[in-house]
């Protein structure tokens, strides 16, 4: 009998490990998508910053390496405890500890300091500012899935992978934010950045689809009441007007702040399925962690059942839908620049 209550002592102290393993790692992510969201706007401002001689953007590119550096700041402490946690060197997180230290050093957030003054002192060129932020955020996001590989529950490992396709949809729509952006304040149609941004609409539709495709009703339904007919439309024809011009041809200045917020518009609709998705991750485990510190002894409950992480679920809608944008929803947030 004292062997037997030791076996499902243990038991029960292992899968306490893995369920607060589970909540770090949601916290992490959690972490890593605040500071992704803050980059991807400090990326978009920079590129109307290298474009043009307004003080107004300079202004707000400041204001934004504020909020950027904030959020840096959370998951640096986030990552740091990885170093001090007993749980981090075992099977699965190895991975997990290796990027997310590496992430610290150069290259890495380290690089985001004479990256911010190049920009602020235009000592950089358009190019070099999106290649390296766009180095940075692809490193963000392989934590992200690293993070959900290492999870201990499958269902809830599932749910992050495969709202993962939506976070690249949303980095692939910031890309276009910038390209854009960029191009129009610079005054002068670029075709090779015109190819570039039509690549990375068919990269969005590819991962809208996959997403769709694999996650569950709830998911779905939440990514089609957010999603606005406005937004689309009015991105749609800023697209069409570029589409439009040869290349060299004149543009209007003013239209990068246009294309920023309508691309901000679309950003933050998508930002509100993944903070919505990942809210319900971390109250199902926080439900999970409540319900275990209460229950009965292990000797009266050798073969608990464990209850499912939270309903993330599914639009059966294609990705030309989705684009479309054809489903009312919650109000747009601003996406205003300045």
């Amino acid at each position: 009998m004292k062997h037997e209550y030791r076996r499902l002592a243990a038991l029960r102290q292992q899968e306490a490990q893995a369920l607060e393993r589970d909540l770090f790692c949601i916290e992490l992510v959690q972490h890593c998508t605040d500071l992704i969201d803050e980059l991807q706007r400090e990326r978009g401002l920079g590129q109307l910053v290298l474009s043009t001689t307004a003080e107004s953007y300079a202004a707000a590119l400041r204001e934004q390496i504020q909020c950027s550096t904030e959020a840096e700041q959370a998951l640096r402490q986030q990552l740091r405890q990885l170093e001090q946690l007993s749980w981090a060197a075992k099977t699965g997180l190895t991975e997990l500890t290796r990027l997310g230290l590496a992430l610290l050093n150069s290259p890495g957030l380290a690089d985001l300091a004479p990256m911010r003054r190049g920009m602020l002192l235009m000592r950089c060129s358009r190019e070099q500012m999106f290649d390296a932020y766009c180095a940075m955020l692809v490193q963000l996001l392989e934590l992200v899935e690293t993070a959900g590989q290492a999870l201990s529950d499958p269902a809830l490992g599932h749910e992050l992978i495969t709202l993962l396709h939506l976070m690249w949809c949303k980095e692939y729509s910031g890309q276009e934010r910038a390209s854009g952006a960029g191009l129009y304040a610079a005054g002068r149609h670029d075709a090779r950045i015109w190819q570039r941004i039509d690549q990375l609409i068919e990269a969005q539709q590819r991962c809208a689809s996959e997403f769709i495709s694999r996650a569950e009703p709830g998911a779905r339904k939440c990514l089609k009441d957010s999603l606005q007919f406005e937004t689309q439309t009015e991105l749609e024809v800023l697209r069409q007007q570029l589409a439009d011009s040869p290349d060299q041809a004149l543009l209007d200045p003013s239209l990068g702040e246009l294309w920023f917020r309508s691309c901000s518009r679309r950003m933050n609709e998508l930002r509100a399925v993944e903070r919505s998705l990942l809210q319900e991750m971390q109250q199902a485990l926080a439900w999970r962690r409540a319900h275990s510190v209460t229950t009965r002894r292990p000797a009266d409950m050798p073969h608990a059942a464990r209850q499912a992480p939270g309903a993330v679920g599914t639009v059966l809608r294609t990705a030309a839908a989705w684009l479309a944008g054809a489903s009312a929803g919650a109000a747009p947030q601003s996406g205003t620049p300045a």
